[in-house]
């Protein structure tokens, strides 16, 4: 029997269960049009490897957004406007997903770290402000670490994880994976169109993640090898949080019970017993791991929003920006 997976609960990922569209279906063109207001460029961090990035302008010291695993820069498209007062913010998508180049090697943590700096340096942005989303985390913490001179702060969104401690920790708590239903996965009316799509990410997801986010992978992801191949390929590590020392916020979405968890959860009537002993059982790991962030982080502060979901920024935007926007300008 296969260990648990702790990346179930820490990392929900929109299309981890889901098939492809077809190309027709990917390619499909229903007059819609992304109202963003941002510049989108290009960068080239490798040989035939290029990502793209979202200017969403603003004056002031340069803010770097890092999506979490398998979303795009448009993940920011509606947070990222709360911050071009007093900031030039720039979105920037990794490789192996959305418009980024598909490559078949380069997940590894230094690697994605690298292609940050040479976004920075092609960018010529000096010290930065660096907000990362889920997975994000980890390339954060190793790029303070590698290059202290570059980083201002860092906020994480629901990131400061140690992946690795919490699939120890849940993989002896759960030495069996829990009897839950496993995600839904979308029907052929689900993916006829782009619209349709989005309509049931939003639906299963519980909250309106942007729209040009799920279109952008719908239309060039879909579920291909190369994308198969990037969610396998990019690894865990422990953050080597004693390193940073750069000032650093870590923003935790907490679950506390059923009620506050995705829409097909809170639907699983049949599980419910096991799906609120997941939620108490993980709440307790997760417990450990924002005091290890909140220990090791020598400059560091924690906010813990109860019952928000792992968008935080998405589904709790208000509080997220007053917590970010308060930690930003202090000395």
């Amino acid at each position: 029997m296969t260990s648990f997976n702790a990346s179930q609960l820490l990392l929900p990922l929109c299309l981890a269960a889901l098939p492809a569209a077809s190309s027709a279906q990917r390619a499909a063109d229903d007059g819609w049009r992304d109202s963003a207001r941002h510049k989108v460029g290009y960068v080239t961090v490798a040989p035939n490897v290029r990502l793209p990035y979202l200017d969403f302008g603003g004056v002031g010291p340069p803010m770097v957004l890092l999506a979490g695993l398998g979303n795009t820069a448009h993940a920011f498209d509606d947070f990222a406007p709360r911050f071009t007062d007093r900031f030039h913010v720039i979105a920037i998508t990794r490789r192996g997903f959305g418009e980024s180049s598909h490559p078949r090697d380069g997940f590894d943590t230094p690697r994605l770290v690298e292609d940050i700096r040479q976004v920075l340096d092609r960018l010529h942005l000096g010290r930065v402000v660096l907000m990362g989303h889920s997975i994000a985390g980890e390339e954060m913490t190793r790029f303070a670490a590698t290059h202290p001179d570059r980083v201002a702060k860092l906020v994480y969104l629901d990131a400061a994880y140690d992946r690795v401690a919490a699939d120890s920790m849940l993989t002896e708590l759960f030495p069996a994976p829990p009897d839950v239903a496993p995600p839904p996965i979308p029907t052929a009316a689900d993916t006829a169109t782009p619209a349709a799509y989005v309509d049931f990410v939003h639906r299963t997801r519980g909250v309106n993640i942007p729209e040009a986010d799920i279109r952008t992978r719908f239309r060039i992801d879909g579920w291909k090898e190369e994308l198969t191949l990037a969610y396998q390929a990019i690894g865990a590590e422990h953050p080597p949080y004693r390193d940073v020392r750069a000032p650093a916020l870590a923003i935790y979405a907490v679950t506390d019970s059923i009620s506050q968890l995705e829409p097909w959860q809170r639907a699983d009537r049949e599980h419910a017993a096991q799906l609120q002993d997941v939620v108490r059982v993980t709440e307790f790991v997760m417990k450990k791991l924002r005091a290890k962030f909140r220990n090791e982080v020598a400059h560091s502060g924690v906010v813990e929003i109860h019952g928000a979901h792992h968008w935080l920024f998405v589904s709790h935007r208000d509080e997220v920006v007053t917590a970010v926007r308060r930690f930003l300008a202090l000395p």
